[in-house]
């Protein structure tokens, strides 16, 4: 009697259950974007080290060796197998210090607090819209929303400042961007049948506060030369660049640490009283419609 075949080797069926709530509540999200982040990020700073050596930047060969040495750690964070939590940590850091780097570079003191205030703002309202899409059963993500928020509302309220006291002019554009980029973040507070759009608004407050950063920047120009507009332009890409791995490091900080808790939802909850059909019998006068 010739042998029977091999029997295949079973696998445990994924259920419908454990699929909807690693939809709802992933463990590690977005664990293969972050070391793309960082590498991206790494290659930045090395580029912005070469022109800062080139003497394109406004610290000129000074600011070299630092945006040298983040963009090494940052692509030491990429390519070296560390844990989750790890590489969310050293992306927060590297972006923390990339930051306070940016700011001491920003000259007067006005500056430098206007500047926290816009790099606050587009760290963490970027990284509550995107753990409140990912996590959009959790209600702990929206009070994480209204805290990030209330961070950005200096940033906010001198965008505003800027619309309502200044004469209309060029430089208010980025302004508007900023307070329409805002403003439309308040979708995140939407049902939990939806994402509020978290992903796709998290770039855009991004790319508002970059853009805004740009307008103001050739606004304030005499004339524009090729290296003034040249330093205008990389600072901006080095803030958004910035304010990308940290936010996305905050992002996974966060699902790290309440990821567990998220996941104790019930699937199986009962409908609401709106969502149960009036079985109630029709009234006397309702059999002549």
């Amino acid at each position: 009697m010739p042998p029977s075949a091999p029997r295949e080797k079973l696998t445990k069926p994924l259920l419908a259950s454990e699929a909807l709530m690693e939809d709802l509540a992933p463990i590690r999200p977005g664990q293969d974007a972050a070391r793309i982040w960082c590498a991206a990020v790494g290659a930045g700073f090395l580029i912005l080290g070469g022109l800062s050596i080139a003497g394109l930047r406004p610290d000129g060969v000074i600011a070299g060796p630092p945006a040298f040495v983040l963009g090494l750690v940052a692509l030491f964070a990429a390519l070296t197998s560390v844990s989750y939590r790890q590489r969310a940590i050293a992306m927060v850091v590297l972006g923390a210090i990339a930051t306070l780097l940016g700011l001491r570079s920003s000259g007067a003191v006005s500056d430098i607090g206007w500047g926290a205030a816009r790099a606050v703002a587009a760290t963490a309202l970027p990284a509550a819209l995107v753990f409140r899409s990912r996590y959009r059963a959790y209600t702990g993500a929206r009070w994480l929303l209204v805290a990030a928020f209330l961070v950005s509302l200096p940033s906010f309220g001198e965008a505003v400042a800027r619309l309502a006291l200044l004469d209309p002019h060029l430089g208010q554009l980025g302004a508007l961007m900023v307070v329409v980029a805002v403003l439309s973040s308040l979708t995140g507070f939407m049902g939990a049948e939806t994402t509020g759009a978290g992903a796709f608004l998290a770039v855009a407050v991004v790319l508002a506060f970059t853009a805004d950063l740009i307008i103001g920047g050739l606004a304030q120009l005499g004339h524009f030369s090729t290296l003034d507009v040249a330093s205008v332009l990389v600072g901006a890409l080095a803030f958004a660049a910035t304010a990308a791995i940290t936010s996305v490091g905050l992002f996974q900080i966060l699902a790290w640490r309440l990821a567990a808790d998220a996941r104790r939802i019930n699937l199986h909850s009962p409908p609401s009283d709106k969502d149960t059909p009036d079985r109630r019998p029709p009234s006397g006068g309702e059999w002549l419609t």
